[in-house]
């Protein structure tokens, strides 16, 4: 006779003698539930007979680690299903609902499952804030200059020294910033004839980075249009100084001791300006007079000549009057 697990579904073969009465009841093998069978239905002549419990083995393996019966199990045989060869104890009391009952194999898998998912969802939810703050926060300067922001970050690890170079030129950064901001302020004010307000950008430009030399070279130039020659001077050797290459600065400085009455200083400071700037007619013009003013008419007369040839109109009426 076959018959079938009510809880887990497993099918069991039992041979028809092994039924003595009309009702029944048997433990799955798998599952532990006891649950009642029958042999034929019609035959419920008695029904507060007592039951009897059979153990069974499953006909096939399932997968499902259930506890084992109170009763030891009984031997197989050759074929794909169990048979039971006796009958378990016909006094065992029922057993009830409650206590034959247990966890579900398969739910408790379901809930742990769930578990599982819930966890990397919540995983991968702070990863995604996470990384939205980071790149919220990003420096642009970090994008669009890689190898500073690789430089900064492998300096976190350096020494004491290296921060403090690095902090240096952080800071000079800072000064250049506020010197060219004033250095252009300057030069607005400087083209707008607004003389006093440019040379006070010249000196806070000079304050932010006194280590440049173009907001000492614009400087002096206004304070020899203010006729302050001395200063003029002071500020033109300050930029030779920062750098000797520019020679309009001798350029300046043949200006400043011309008009003030130092010809011979006048002469030299323009000297070394003609032999890096043979084309420039003021130069020649302006040693030309302080050569007059020397009383010395040929050389006078020949840088005269020459700024004529450059196309300086004024050395041109300079040469025809000494001539």
């Amino acid at each position: 006779m076959e018959i079938v697990c009510p809880a887990c579904g497993k099918v069991y073969q039992i041979r028809d003698e092994q039924l003595s009465g009309t009702v029944r009841k048997a433990r799955c093998k798998s599952c532990g539930r006891v649950f009642p069978i029958q042999k034929d239905p019609s035959q419920n002549k008695d029904p507060e007979e007592k039951d009897a419990s059979f153990a069974f083995h499953e006909s096939e393996p399932q997968g499902h680690a259930a506890p084992g019966p109170s009763e030891p199990p009984l031997p197989e045989d050759s074929s794909n299903t169990e048979e039971v060869e006796t009958p378990a104890d016909t006094n065992a009391p029922p057993v009830s609902d409650d206590q034959i009952e247990g966890p579900e194999p398969q739910a408790e898998q379901g809930r742990r499952d769930y578990a599982a998912i819930l966890v990397l969802l919540a995983a991968i939810v702070a990863l995604v804030v996470v990384s939205f703050l980071g790149i919220r926060n990003i420096d642009r300067d970090s994008v669009f200059r890689p190898l500073r922001s690789i430089s900064r970050l492998t300096g976190f690890f350096e020494g004491k020294h290296t921060r403090s170079a690095r902090k240096a030129h952080l800071k000079k950064g800072r000064q250049n910033t506020a010197y060219q901001e004033h250095l252009s302020r300057g030069h607005g004010y400087y083209r707008a004839k607004k003389y006093n307000a440019a040379i006070k950008e010249y000196t806070l430009a000079v304050r932010s980075d006194p280590g440049r030399y173009e907001a000492y070279y614009w400087r002096g130039q206004l304070f020899g249009l203010r006729k302050e020659y001395p200063r003029t001077i002071k500020d033109m050797h300050r930029v030779l100084r920062l750098n000797p290459a520019y020679t309009k600065a001798h350029r300046s400085l043949g200006w400043a001791y011309y008009e003030m009455g130092k010809y011979d200083e006048a002469i030299k400071a323009l000297d070394r300006y003609i032999r890096s700037n043979p084309k420039d007619g003021w130069a020649f013009y302006e040693r030309a007079l302080a050569y007059h003013k020397k009383g010395k008419l040929e050389p006078a007369l020949k840088d005269a000549k020459r700024a004529c040839d450059l196309g300086f109109k004024r050395g041109c009426d300079v040469y025809k009057r000494y001539k």
